[in-house]
């Protein structure tokens, strides 16, 4: 995939039809006259998802499109609080499936996939999926890992709730909430990669009971779940437990020298713990803590190491809300600091989420984040 086969463009024009028209003449002035074989596109609530598909049709008229609606969109090193962003690409030879799935449907989310991926050929393939609030994300990725098997590199944005009055998402001539994704194959190269920043606290412990459906630890070290913060707050723990603090201090899972981090939601009445991520039992891990000086020192170690081993000229980013929150006054210079070292060259877009679906080296090391910067990169 050429650099010149890739073009990135932006609008923060109020009127969705103008927004939709400034964008395709920037990305016409790119590709020229080259067919657009994908077109990825991020706009926030202000904007009409029909109008915008309507007016790329006639404008741009690509042969799949891919959009989603979030809170916030990036361009190279600006952040979006209203506006549209674009980056479409004319390579032919990759191939692409298409696959929608209401968010009421996710118990036949095997069978779609394993209908939609018959005969796909290709030295690398990579699936991305757009979920929103209401599914089922258990039974989503249950499906996903019997379907799919280990050849897949997986990559999801999630919203567990609604931004304006839909999270829409857009899939060709489909426009709806549920589970939008698509698999791209070929001979490109495309990788991922995660910034994190969150340090253990105390004493490892173990998750010794769990209710996955109900997305609650039980106990931990054998004793009602919550007793791990009772034990490190003390007296602050009354006051913690009553305000919004939880989504500070996330439980750290031990994975592969690291930590798949645990989104803390509430301390329940029972002592259990209501939280968002992956969770099983014999899971050993700490309460984690970060601060805005270390999220932004991690993050320029890891794009040093990124920039240093390999050159890409087109990054997507996945951008934590919860992040957001933690970085404070920080959080515009964590893009724009991630886009200068990255350098000028690189092409640069994303949005914000509440999570993102991550693929380990295998399928059943499946991670959900809350509280990381993921990105996908494409090389020359």
């Amino acid at each position: 995939m050429n650099t010149d086969d890739i073009a990135i463009t932006y609008s923060i024009n109020n009127a969705g039809d103008s927004a939709v028209k400034e964008i395709s003449r920037g990305i016409k002035a790119v590709l020229k006259a080259k067919p657009i074989s994908l077109c990825i596109l991020f706009f926030t609530p202000h904007y009409q998802p029909l109008i915008i598909r309507e007016v790329l049709a006639i404008t741009l008229r690509p042969k799949n499109v891919f959009a989603l609606g979030a809170p916030m969109v990036i361009f190279q090193n600006k952040v979006l609080k209203k506006g549209i962003v674009c980056c479409c690409f004319s390579d032919t030879a990759m191939q692409l499936r298409k696959i929608f799935v209401k968010d009421d449907d996710t118990l036949n989310v095997e069978h779609l996939f394993r209908k939609n991926t018959l005969n796909l050929k290709g030295r690398k393939k990579i699936l991305f999926s757009a979920i929103s609030p209401k599914v089922n994300i258990h039974n989503y990725l249950r499906g996903i890992e019997l379907a799919l098997g280990k050849n897949f590199n997986i990559f999801g944005a999630g919203f567990m709730r609604k931004y304006g009055t839909n999270n829409f998402q857009i899939l060709n001539d489909k426009i709806g909430e549920g589970v939008s994704s698509i698999i791209a194959s070929g001979d490109f190269d495309i990788n991922s990669a995660h910034i994190g920043g969150f340090r253990p606290l105390g004493i490892k412990f173990t998750i010794t009971k769990v209710a996955p459906e109900k997305n609650r630890i039980i106990e931990i070290d054998g004793k009602p779940a919550a007793f791990i913060y009772r034990k490190y707050l003390q007296d602050k723990f009354s006051f913690f437990k009553k305000t919004d603090f939880c989504s500070f201090y996330p439980i750290g899972i031990s994975q592969n020298n690291g930590y798949n981090i645990i989104h803390v939601i509430d301390l329940l009445e029972d002592d259990s713990i209501f939280c968002f991520g992956n969770i099983k039992e014999n899971m050993e891990g700490n309460i984690m803590l970060s601060t805005p000086k270390h999220l932004m020192d991690t993050l320029e170690k890891t794009a040093l190491e990124i920039k240093n081993k390999n050159k890409y000229n087109t990054v997507i980013v996945f951008d934590s809300l919860l992040r957001r929150r933690i970085l404070r006054n920080d959080a515009d210079k964590e893009i724009s600091e991630l886009k200068y070292i990255l350098g000028e060259d690189v092409k640069l877009i994303g949005l914000y989420c509440d999570y993102q679906v991550l693929s380990g080296e295998y399928m059943h090391e499946f991670s959900i984040e809350n509280h990381h910067l993921s990105m996908i990169l494409l090389n020359n």
